[in-house]
């Protein structure tokens, strides 16, 4: 290969490369959920109660249930939270559809969560998430099937991501952080729906969520195209110099 042949292949390569490192190597993580963090009451999420059972979720900012009065320890950051409370036995389910984009190659989740058992649970009836099955008493975080009935725990559940109760009993405990990498349970281009759940019926129970946040990184193809067009250009340059 001539001397000109190859200056002029990688200065053509390193003008691919300059205008690449340029750009950005992948476009901001795109957040999937509206509202995560309930600075909009319970702005689009959807509450589900069981029939017949009592209390619900809740948007609030207090440092009590805002049913029971009994003590928490308030919002994770901002204004509100969301929490479910109730003064007799109930199912309650705070669920938010999402769409994974196409071209999607990781999907994380993450939230602040605590729960305030005065149950003595975890106690997790097969029956599920079914406040007339005795005894039943814990939360559950999944992310479900788009067409999954809100209290599913079969079938339609794509991953559990949370059952039991957290340590400390009736608290008020603290906010703990959850993280989960769930890429490998969902697949670009299709919708699902995240589901914080609980059940009680063996005393009160406060399950507080904020902070969610689900958020895809989607690759920034302007970044790909250029590297691909840089080293083309250096292999045609090659093939050229061989076949004189």
């Amino acid at each position: 290969m001539h001397s000109r042949d190859i200056t002029s292949a990688v200065s053509g390569m390193l003008i691919c490369v300059g205008f690449a490192a340029s750009a950005p190597a992948a476009a901001a993580p795109i957040e999937l959920l509206t509202n995560g963090d309930f600075e909009a009451g319970l702005a689009s999420w959807t509450v589900t109660d069981q029939i017949g059972g009592s209390g619900s979720w809740f948007a609030t900012g207090a440092l009590s249930g805002p049913v029971s009065s009994l003590p928490t320890v308030g919002p994770a950051g901002g204004v509100l939270y969301a929490v479910s409370d109730q003064t007799g036995p109930g199912t309650h389910a705070l669920t938010q559809s999402f769409l994974v984009p196409i071209g999607a190659t990781s999907v994380t989740l993450g939230f602040d969560m605590f729960i305030n058992d005065y149950g003595g649970g975890p106690i997790i009836d097969p029956a599920g998430l079914d406040f007339t099955a005795f005894p039943n008493q814990h939360a559950r975080v999944d992310i479900l099937s788009a067409t999954a009935s809100p209290f599913d725990t079969g079938a339609g559940v794509i991953t559990n991501l949370f059952i039991g109760v957290v340590p400390g009993g009736s608290g008020p405990n603290p906010w703990t952080a959850y993280g989960f990498d769930i890429t490998s349970f969902v697949t670009a281009g299709s919708s699902y729906v995240l589901r914080f759940a609980e059940v009680d019926n063996q005393g009160n129970f406060l399950h507080g969520v904020d902070n969610v946040m689900l958020q895809a990184t989607v690759p920034e193809p302007a970044t790909l195209t250029l590297l691909g067009l840089a080293f083309m250009g250096l292999a045609a340059s090659r093939r050229k110099s061989r076949s004189r």
